[in-house]
C-alpha cells in the first residue's frame, strides 16, 4: 500500500524532534565535557568497590565533601571540607538531604560500596544545580562552566540547519518529481499527442492524480473514436439520403421532362402524373422523416408529456391497427395487463414509436401469421413487447437495425420504407428515458421498450 505525502509528512516532523532531541543531549554532553567530564559528576563513579573515594577534587572543587556512614546514619567520617556541624542523621533527615525538591539548603547524594557496604554520603550546597531542561553549572556558586558552551550552540544550530535543508530537499523531490511528470503529460496532450499514459510510482494523494490523469486521457480517446464514428455516421447518413433522394428525383425529373417535350401518349397520362405524385410523395416522407430524426437528436428539444395510463393508451392504439392487421391476414394478439400504469409520455409521439414497430411486423413478417403486443408492469418497470412470429433476422442486421437507413430488405431501393422508422422510434423511447431493444426468443422476433417508472 502506498504511503500518502501526509505521512511522509509527519514522518519528517518526528525525524525532526527525534534529531533535536539528539542534538541537545549532544549539547549536554558537550557541557558536561567542558565541566570534566560527567563521570566526575555522578557519585557512583567516584568511590570503588570497596569504598575507597576515586576523584575527591571533582566533589570539592564545588564546595562538597563526602561522609561516611554507619548503619545508624552516625558521621564515622569526613572527605574534604565539611560546612554542618551534623554528627548523624535520622531517616527523615537523610530523605529530606537527598530529595531534588527538598526544602535544605543542602542536597545529597547517598552511595554504598559494593563490595565492603560502606555508605557514603556526597553533600553539596543545593544552590550550586539548577534544575532545567538543561544543566548549567554557575562558576559564581561554586561549578566548573566553560566557554565551550557558545561554542556547542553553534554547532547545535549548524547541525539543526542541515538537517532542517536535508528533510526540505527530500520533500521537495518527493513533491516536484510527480509534478513535473503530470505537467510533462500535459504538454504532450496539449500538443496534440495521443495515447498519453504516465507511469509513475509515487505517494498515494499523487497517485490519485495520476490514475485520474489516465482515466482523464483515456475518456479522451473514447471520446475522439466516437467522434470519429459520429462523423463516419453522419457522412454515411448524408450519402444515403442523397442516394434516397436521387432516385425518386431523376425519375420525377426525367417524367417532367417527358411531358414537357409531348413524348407522352395521351393514354399514358395519369399513370405519368400518378408516378410524380408518388415520388414527390416518397421524397416528402423521406424529408419529413430526416427532419424528425434531426429534430429528436436535438437537446433543447423537449417532449411534450402528460401523466399517461400506457396501458389504456395501448388499447387504443391497438384498436387503430386491428383492422390494418387483421386485413392483412395475420392473428393479432392483445396481452396488456389490467394497470393502470402511469407514465409521463408524449402521446403523439409514442403512438409513432408502436405505429413504426406494428408496421414493420407487418411489412417483414413473411412467412407468420402472428403479430402480437404485451404490456407487463415489474419491479417499478413498464415493459411493452411487439412481437412477430416470422424468419430470424440475421444477427448482422439485428446489430445496425437502429441505424439510420438499415432496411429488413438491406435493399437501396425506394421498396421499403425510408429506413429511418428504427432509429427514429429508439431515440423517441431515450427521450422518454427508456430502452428500446431487440432480441430473438421463443421463435419470435421480439421488441423490447422498457419505461423505468423510478428514473
Amino acid at each position: 500500500m502506498k504511503k500518502s505525502i501526509f505521512t511522509k509528512l509527519v514522518g519528517c516532523f518526528i525525524a525532526v524532534i527525534v534529531l533535536l532531541f539528539i542534538d541537545y543531549v549532544l549539547l549536554i554532553l558537550i557541557e558536561l565535557g567542558a565541566s570534566g567530564g560527567m563521570n566526575s559528576m555522578i557519585p557512583d563513579n567516584n568511590v570503588d568497590a570497596d569504598g575507597n573515594i576515586i576523584n575527591l577534587t571533582s566533589v570539592t572543587d564545588i564546595g562538597g565533601w563526602v561522609e561516611e556512614l554507619d548503619e545508624n546514619n552516625a558521621v564515622i567520617a569526613v572527605s574534604g571540607e565539611k560546612r554542618t556541624d551534623k554528627k548523624s542523621y535520622t531517616a527523615d533527615e537523610i530523605y529530606e538531604l537527598t530529595s531534588l525538591t527538598g526544602k535544605s539548603e543542602w542536597l545529597g547524594f547517598m552511595v554504598k560500596a559494593k563490595n565492603s557496604g560502606r555508605h557514603f554520603l556526597f553533600i553539596y550546597s543545593r544552590d550550586t544545580f539548577e534544575f532545567t531542561p538543561t544543566i548549567v553549572l554557575n562558576r559564581e556558586k561554586g561549578t566548573v562552566s566553560s566557554g565551550r558552551s557558545k561554542v556547542g550552540l553553534t554547532v547545535l544550530l549548524i547541525i539543526v540547519l542541515i538537517q532542517i535543508f536535508g528533510i526540505s530537499y527530500y520533500l521537495r523531490r518527493k513533491i516536484k518529481r510527480p509534478l513535473k511528470q503530470l505537467s510533462e503529460g500535459m504538454t504532450r496532450i496539449q500538443s496534440g499527442e495521443s495515447g498519453v499514459v504516465l507511469d509513475i510510482r509515487t505517494e498515494a494523494e499523487f497517485s490519485q492524480i495520476v490514475d485520474t490523469f489516465n482515466s482523464m486521457t483515456a475518456e479522451l480517446e473514447r471520446q475522439k473514436a466516437e467522434n470519429k464514428h459520429l462523423v463516419e455516421q453522419k457522412n454515411r447518413l448524408l450519402l444515403d439520403l442523397s442516394h434516397d433522394l436521387r432516385t425518386p428525383i431523376a425519375t420525377i425529373k426525367s417524367y417532367a421532362n417527358a411531358l414537357e417535350a409531348g413524348l407522352v401518349p395521351p393514354d399514358k397520362l395519369d399513370n405519368y402524373y400518378k408516378t410524380i405524385e408518388m415520388k414527390a410523395d416518397r421524397v416528402q416522407v423521406l424529408s419529413e422523416d430526416m427532419f424528425f430524426m434531426l429534430k429528436t437528436d436535438d437537446p433543447d428539444d423537449k417532449l411534450n408529456t402528460e401523466n399517461t395510463d400506457i396501458c389504456e393508451f395501448l388499447r387504443m392504439l391497438c384498436a387503430e391497427y386491428y383492422d390494418e392487421l387483421t386485413d392483412a391476414g395475420f392473428d393479432f394478439d392483445i396481452n396488456i395487463c389490467d394497470g393502470p400504469c402511469y407514465y409521463p409520455t408524449d402521446k403523439r409521439l409514442f403512438a409513432r414509436v408502436i405505429g413504426n414497430l406494428l408496421t414493420n411486423a407487418k411489412k417483414y413478417d413473411i412467412t407468420g401469421n402472428t403479430i402480437a403486443i404485451v404490456c407487463t408492469a415489474s419491479g417499478g418497470n413498464i415493459i411493452i413487447q411487439v412481437k412477430d412470429d416470422g424468419d430470424e433476422i440475421s444477427p448482422d442486421l439485428a446489430q445496425q437495425m437502429f441505424t439510420p437507413f438499415v432496411r429488413g430488405d438491406k435493399t437501396r431501393s425506394t421498396v421499403g420504407g425510408t429506413g429511418l422508422g428504427l432509429s427514429i422510434s429508439k431515440k423517441i423511447v431515450e427521450k422518454h428515458g427508456g430502452t428500446l431493444t431487440f432480441r430473438r426468443e421463443d421463435d419470435m422476433n421480439v421488441f423490447e421498450i422498457v419505461l423505468n417508472k423510478q428514473a
